[in-house]
C-alpha cells in the first residue's frame, strides 16, 4: 500500500510541476535591460521550443546561452530557471531540482517567490531518484516560513521521515497534517499505521485503525483490522463472541485458529447454532478440517448442544415476551437471534433495556449490543448504528463502534 501511495504522490506532483505549479519564464528576455542580446535571444528560443515540447533543441539553445562568456548573475539566474522549467517538463526531476536550487541560492530570486521555491524543491526531491535529506531540509524550511499550515507538505515530510526510519518524527508530522484537515487522506492514515506499528505502539495502531475504518470503510481496510479484532477477542468471552461475529460478517475468519476459536467461543457462550455456522463457512473455505480429531469433537459438541437447545426455543420465545429479569431477557434474545429470530430478539433486548434503565447502576451495554445486532439482521442499518452508539463500556465501546461502521454499509 505504501508503494501505491508513493506512486500516487509522484503522479500528482508531476502534474503540478508540469502544468499548474510551474510558470515558464518570460520569453521576452532580450528586451530586458539586465539581459544581453547574446544571452536573451537563444534563451527566448529555448523557451519557445520548450513550450512546444521540443526539449532536445530547447536544451541545445539553452546551452548556447549558458556558454556566453561574462554573463551577469541575473543572466545566469534566468538560464537556471529555464533549465529547471525544461527539465521539469521532461520529468527529469533531479536535474530540475539542481537547476532551481542554483536559482534559490543565487540571491536573484524575488523574496516573494522564495517560499514557493522551497516547497517546489521539497516536491522535486521527493521524486525518483529520491533525495530524502533534501526533502526534509526544504520541507522543514518551507513549513517554518509559512507557520506550518500546509497539511499536504506536513504529510510529505512525515513520509520522508518514515522512509528514513525516523518513525517518531513521521508520526509527529503526519499527525499535524491530520489535525489540519477535516477529513485526512486515507494514505496519511496508512503512513501513521505503519509508523505506529514499527514503534510497537498498540494504542496508536488501534486509534488510527478506528479512524481509518470510520472514514474509509472499504473491504481492504476492514481486512487490515483483522489483527486488532483478534487481540480484542482475547478478553472476556462476551466481548470475544461479538468480535468473532463481526469477523464472520466481514469475512475475516481467514485462519484455521480463528475458525476453531470462534466455534469454541460460541459453544461456551451458549449459542451453538452460531458455532455450526462458523464451522460451515470455514469448512467451505477449507479452513476447518473435519478429519481433524479436535475439530471433530468441536463439531460434535456443537451439534449435540443444538439438538438439546432447539426444543426449548418456544419456551425462550415466551421468556422474551414476559420474563421479568433483564438477564433472562438478554439470554433468551441472544439464543433466539442465533436461530435467526431477530424480531423476537429485538423485542427482548428492548424490554431488557427498559428494565435496566429503571434499575440504577445497571449496565445496559449488553442490551444495546443485542438490539444493534438484531437490527443488523433485520437490515435496519440506521437503527443498528443508533444502538451501537449507546454502548459506553471500556471493553465494548470500541468494538461497538466497529459494528456501527459495519452497519453503515447495510
Amino acid at each position: 500500500m505504501l508503494k501505491k501511495f508513493m506512486l500516487a504522490v509522484s503522479l500528482s506532483l508531476a502534474a503540478s510541476l508540469t502544468v499548474g505549479g510551474l510558470v515558464a519564464p518570460s520569453p521576452a528576455l532580450a528586451q530586458q535591460a539586465k539581459v544581453s542580446k547574446k544571452v536573451g535571444d537563444p534563451l527566448a528560443e529555448a523557451l519557445a521550443l520548450g513550450k512546444k515540447g521540443q526539449y532536445a533543441p530547447a536544451l541545445a539553445k539553452l546551452k548556447v546561452a549558458d556558454g556566453v562568456a561574462g554573463k551577469t548573475a541575473f543572466e545566469q539566474f534566468k538560464i537556471n530557471e529555464t533549465y529547471g522549467f525544461i527539465y521539469s517538463q521532461q520529468r527529469n526531476y533531479a536535474a530540475a531540482a539542481a537547476a532551481f536550487e542554483k536559482s534559490l541560492n543565487s540571491g536573484q530570486l524575488p523574496a516573494g517567490q522564495v517560499n514557493d521555491r522551497l516547497k517546489q524543491l521539497a516536491q522535486l526531491n521527493f521524486q525518483s531518484p529520491r533525495n530524502l535529506n533534501k526533502v526534509v531540509d526544504y520541507s522543514t524550511r518551507y513549513l517554518k516560513a509559512v507557520g506550518g499550515n500546509d497539511p499536504a507538505m506536513n504529510a510529505m515530510l512525515g513520509q520522508a521521515y518514515q522512509l528514513q526510519g525516523n518513525h517518531k518524527a513521521a508520526i509527529a508530522s503526519v499527525q499535524t497534517a491530520v489535525r489540519q484537515t477535516a477529513k485526512p487522506s486515507e494514505n496519511w492514515l496508512r503512513i501513521l499505521l505503519q509508523s505506529y506499528s514499527a514503534m510497537g505502539d498498540a494504542k496508536g495502531v488501534a486509534a488510527t485503525t478506528d479512524k481509518l475504518i470510520a472514514l474509509y470503510p472499504t473491504n481492504e481496510n476492514f481486512t487490515m483490522m483483522a489483527s486488532t479484532l483478534r487481540k480484542q477477542a482475547a478478553g472476556n468471552e462476551e466481548v470475544a463472541i461479538n468480535v468473532y461475529r463481526l469477523m464472520d460478517r466481514l469475512d475475516l475468519l481467514a485462519k484455521p485458529d480463528d475458525c476453531r476459536e470462534a466455534a469454541i467461543t460460541a459453544i461456551v457462550t451458549n449459542v451453538p447454532a452460531e458455532a455450526l455456522k462458523f464451522v460451515e463457512k470455514c469448512t467451505e473455505k477449507k479452513l476447518f478440517d473435519t478429519t481433524d480429531a479436535r475439530n471433530q469433537r468441536i463439531l460434535a459438541d456443537a451439534r449435540n448442544k443444538v439438538k438439546a437447545q432447539q426444543p426449548t426455543l418456544g419456551q425462550l420465545a415466551q421468556q422474551a415476551g414476559n420474563a421479568q429479569s433483564a438477564e433472562q431477557l438478554l439470554r433468551a434474545g441472544t439464543v433466539l437471534l442465533s436461530y435467526g429470530q431477530a424480531d423476537k430478539a429485538l423485542a427482548a433486548g428492548k424490554r431488557a433495556l427498559q428494565q435496566m434503565e429503571a434499575s440504577k447502576g445497571a449496565n445496559p451495554d449488553d442490551a444495546w449490543m443485542l438490539i444493534g445486532r438484531s437490527q443488523v439482521q433485520l437490515k435496519n442499518g440506521g437503527e443498528a448504528r443508533k444502538a451501537f452508539s449507546n454502548v459506553k463500556g471500556a471493553d465494548a465501546a470500541s468494538l461497538a463502534r466497529l459494528w456501527g461502521i459495519y452497519a453503515s454499509r447495510i
